[in-house]
């Protein structure tokens, strides 16, 4: 199976509410975006403005179907979302 491609989804939250998601290629891109928006912020701002990011996996049609194929062939264990689906679907049987 291929090397997984990932970018990172960074939210947004003014006021402890959601504002907007953003995705960047890469973690190092996100982590420059917060370090230049909060150089902009006052006292204010750092007090209201707060950031939350995590790395997703890039799926295409070919990785998803080679993914789900490696895990029904038993060369890789479950994780992830496809370990996630499990429970949910074990939890409905």
């Amino acid at each position: 199976m291929s090397t997984k491609e990932t970018i990172a989804e960074l939210t947004i939250f003014y006021k402890h509410q959601r504002l907007t998601s953003l995705i960047f290629d890469c973690q190092e891109t996100a982590d420059k975006f917060v370090e230049t928006m909060t150089s902009f912020f006052n006292k204010k701002g750092k007090d209201e403005f707060s950031f939350s990011g995590e790395i997703k996996t890039v799926y295409t049609p070919e990785s998803l179907i080679g993914e789900l194929s490696s895990y029904a062939d038993g060369d890789i264990s479950p994780e992830g979302w496809i370990l996630n689906m499990m429970k949910v679907i074990d939890g409905l049987n």
